[in-house]
C-alpha cells in the first residue's frame, strides 16, 4: 500500500533508516494523503447524517457536495481538515506504524516465516 512505498521513499532521501521515526514519518504522511483526498466525502457524510429527523438539507449525496460547494466554497468541502488529520495520524501510528513494528520484530527473531499466518 501506500504506507510501504511512503517508506522506502523516505529511507532513500533522508536519512532515517528503518526505526521508529521512519515509520511514524511514513504513517503521518499516509494519513495527510488520506484525509486530504477523502476529507470532502467526510464533510457530505456528516452533514447527511447531523440534519435533523424530518429535515431534508440535501435531495443525495450530489446535492450535498454541490450545494456546500456553491455556498461554502471550497474551504466547505475541506472543513475540519486540521482535526482529521490529527486524529488519522494518531490512529495510524498505533495501528499501522505498532503492526510493522511487532512484525519486523518477529521477522527478525525468526519465530514466523513472512506468509499468510503473519499477518493475522
Amino acid at each position: 500500500g501506500l504506507y510501504d512505498t511512503t517508506k522506502d521513499f523516505y529511507m532513500k532521501l533522508t536519512p532515517l533508516n528503518e526505526g521508529f521515526p521512519l515509520r511514524c514519518a511514513a504513517g503521518i504522511s499516509t494519513a495527510v494523503a488520506a484525509v486530504c483526498i477523502v476529507q470532502p466525502s467526510e464533510v457530505v457524510m456528516i452533514r447527511m447524517q447531523a440534519a435533523k429527523a424530518g429535515t431534508v438539507r440535501y435531495k443525495g449525496t450530489l446535492s450535498a457536495y454541490y450545494k456546500i460547494g456553491v455556498t461554502e466554497g471550497t474551504r466547505g468541502l475541506w472543513s475540519g481538515l486540521g482535526p482529521n488529520i490529527t486524529r488519522l495520524s494518531i490512529c495510524n501510528i498505533g495501528e499501522v506504524v505498532t503492526y510493522d513494528t511487532v512484525k519486523t520484530a518477529i521477522l527478525r527473531k525468526g519465530w514466523m516465516n513472512d506468509a499468510f499466518p503473519l499477518h493475522f
